[in-house]
């Protein structure tokens, strides 16, 4: 699964996780780097800047804001049912099952994507779950015939191994997740063990976990014990807790498989996306269904699975008593498994939980999807400066912020503004909230700043690299794509995102930094080779820019064109985006200063040179680069930080084109090739980063600087 995060490793039994974010440290200019204030945000907290067209002339400003909630049905709740643990003494973490007797939560029916079952030798397993009043403890015995486990640490998900995530609640923030590989490969022997902290209070100190695995006949074995300290809990008999795991399953060269417990598969993106546990003195009944509310076109039905006995059964959906559809349980591949449509709620109201029932008792719940409890909010007052109207008449234009996912994007484009001017826009009339900010300058007078990166992500690099980068005071941000994480599915991503811009990229004077991005992987549902529908999220927040397509142009004055590319996420290298490139370079041979940004490089610094999209790039765009003299080349995907030499044909010749970056501005550094292992590569170095570029006539200088504000690279040097 990608875009996961990690930490620090090892076999060690008891280990301590350490995290933290950074308050003040050395920076580049010789002076402390600016401590991350918690200065509250006026207006709303996701709102951000960026342009469709002239950057001297024009700006847009775009929020989200949730659906207005619709009222509940009469009788409903959004109360959901939770699974009785036991308290249980005498449990060693020591690899061993034959303390727990059967005398846990037995969790039940585990399943992949769609209820998917998979031979019992092939990939199955049993879970018991339970607690003491150290932490929650957790049983899991997997059988998997062919035993493949990852060699990166920082991809122990990508084979096989198992996913734990613990939370104060079902939708808490309070939470982190804890990643195994067993050591049952011939080829790692010794368990190993990463994790991602997600957690928003950390003031109970680092959190820490007990494991132990064993390697047996058909697969293996792993206890654990995640401690209350790490969540801040006490625990008590009563009280509830969220939690999910995943197992994964890698053989050979096929593709890796995973089964769960709750039915979603982005426990890491959103804290709903777990079962509720209620620690009792007995344990109660585990699943023997899941179900889940999915979208068949403009209509909702509820996904219902289940182990393959319950197959010929009628199935009810209920909410609040009501009987809102039914259906039957069907045999299918291994499982039983119906599709329910639902019924509208009536009077303009919404369904609370929706719960699965045979007679009269229940085997599985769902919430309903976001979209079925909200409707549009109303457009906003919004005026730039004195007087100037949104292109939209003075108010916001309102649309849905992707399909059916109950947030709605507010968007106000003005234009008709002075170039190197500074404004503000009102929002809400004079009771509301304001925001500042300046056009770009049509001539270079001075040094222009900005800003560049990519690889963001909404994790603990974030903030710091962000606040570093404002303090330059510059002109935008450009991010090279993988913005938010939220792949083309998580919306909740792209809030959290733009929560973090808004609150840290505003400039010395108050200012807020408009933001420009390219398309990268983790914009789509699928990452490479999609259809436009699948990158939903960056399409509404950027279509006035890429007007239908995935790459633009944009000219800033006379000094500066920037032309972002999509390295084969939706739009292929070849064919009608090579020609675009070809005329637009060609148009733009004299311009000062000429980039291109994209987000998978043509010269990797930690992924294979000879990968499939860093090929098409080399054989595609950058005979290109080099016939219209593009100066620079800003490129991303490998969470790194690299120069190349200035190359033509990927030799050095000063007269060709730089190649910069490998994105890493808020994930955590992959480790990377060496200028003496790929000699295209003047510098490298594993550490997130973000670059400072300054345009000073027609000189162009970089500096990147790491999350403490250390100088890692400056060229010329």
């Amino acid at each position: 699964m990608p875009g996961r995060g990690y930490d620090y490793h090892g076999v060690m039994k008891s280990y301590p996780i350490r995290s933290g974010l950074m308050t003040a440290c050395c920076c580049f200019f010789g002076c402390v780097a600016p401590v991350l204030a918690e200065t509250p945000v006026e207006g709303p907290d996701t709102l951000f800047l960026t342009w469709f067209g002239d950057p001297t002339t024009s700006i847009v400003a775009q929020w989200l804001e949730e659906g207005e909630p619709l009222p509940i049905v009469e009788g409903a709740t959004d109360d959901i049912p939770a699974f009785d643990a036991p308290k249980l003494d005498g449990i060693t973490i020591d690899g061993a099952a034959d303390d727990w007797n059967g005398r846990g939560l037995d969790a039940g029916f585990l399943a992949g994507d769609d209820g998917r079952v998979d031979a019992e030798q092939d990939l199955s397993a049993s879970a018991q779950i339970a607690w003491n009043e150290s932490g929650l403890l957790v049983m899991l015995r997997v059988y998997d015939d062919v035993a493949d486990e990852a060699e990166d640490i920082k991809s122990l998900y990508s084979a096989d191994s198992i996913e734990l995530f613990v939370s104060t609640g079902v939708g808490s923030d309070q939470r982190y997740q804890v990643l195994i590989a067993p050591g049952a490969d011939a080829k790692q022997t010794s368990a190993r063990h990463s994790h991602f902290d997600y957690r928003s209070d950390r003031a109970g100190g680092d959190p820490s976990f007990e494991y132990a695995c064993k390697a047996e006949e058909g697969g293996y074995v792993v206890e654990v014990l995640l401690p209350w300290a790490n969540l801040g809990a006490v625990p008590a008999a009563g009280e509830r807790i969220g939690f999910q795991f995943y197992i994964n399953d890698r053989d050979g060269e096929k593709e890796v498989k995973t089964i769960r417990w709750h039915p979603d598969h982005d426990a890491n993106e959103r804290p709903e996306s777990m079962y509720a546990l209620r620690l009792t003195e007995r344990a109660g009944d585990g699943a023997v269904a899941r179900a889940k509310v999915v979208r068949e076109g403009d209509k909702a039905q509820l996904a219902v699975w289940a182990d393959e006995t319950l197959a010929g059964l009628k199935v009810q959906a209920t909410s609040a008593g009501h009987v809102i559809g039914e259906g039957v349980l069907e045999r299918n591949n291994g499982r039983a498994s119906a599709s329910i449509d639902l019924a509208a709620a009536p009077g303009g109201a919404r369904w609370g939980t929706i719960h699965a029932k045979l007679d009269e008792m229940e085997i599985a719940y769902a919430r309903p999807l976001k979209w079925m409890t909200v409707s549009a909010p109303n457009p906003i007052e919004v005026i730039c400066g004195a007087d100037i109207k949104s292109e939209s008449g003075g108010s916001t234009q309102v649309k849905p912020f992707g399909d059916y996912t109950g947030l709605f994007l507010h968007r106000a484009e003005f234009k008709g503004l002075t170039p190197d001017e500074s404004y503000t826009i009102q929002i809400g009339g004079e009771a509301g909230a304001s925001v500042s900010f300046r056009t770009a300058p049509a001539t270079l007078n001075e040094p222009l700043v900005f800003a560049e990166g990519g690889d963001v992500g909404i994790w603990k690099n974030v903030a710091p690299l962000h606040t570093i980068a404002a303090s330059w005071g510059p002109r935008f941000g450009l991010i090279g794509g993988d913005c938010a994480y939220a792949n083309g599915r998580t919306p909740e991503n792209w809030v959290a995102y733009l929560r973090l811009w808004r609150k840290h990229m505003v400039d010395p004077e108050g200012r807020l930094i408009p933001m420009l991005c390219a398309i990268g992987n983790h914009e789509v549902d699928g990452s490479f080779g999609q259809p436009i529908n699948r990158a939903p999220f960056f399409n509404a927040l950027f279509d006035g820019l890429f007007k239908g397509k995935t790459y633009a142009a944009l000219d800033f004055g006379d000094y500066l064109s920037l032309v972002l590319l999509d390295s084969g996420h939706v739009s292929a290298h070849d064919g009608a985006q090579a020609k675009w490139l070809d005329k637009v370079l060609a148009k733009r041979e004299n311009r000062p200063h000429l980039f291109t940004a994209y987000h998978v490089p043509a010269y990797p610094s930690h992924r294979e040179f000879e990968g499939k999209y860093s090929e098409l790039a080399r054989q595609n765009w950058v005979p290109l680069f080099e016939k219209h003299g593009v100066d620079v080349s800003f490129e991303h995907h490998d969470h790194t930080y690299k120069r190349t030499h200035v190359m033509t044909g990927g030799v050095p010749d000063p007269d060709g084109v730089l190649y910069l970056g490998d994105g890493c501005w808020g994930r955590n550094p992959r480790t990377v090739a060496t200028p003496e292992e790929r000699p295209y590569l003047a510098k490298s170095v594993s550490a997130a980063h973000v670059i400072r570029v300054t345009l000073d006539g027609g000189e162009q200088r970089f500096i990147a600087v790491d999350v403490e504000g250390n100088l890692i690279d400056q060229y010329p040097e």
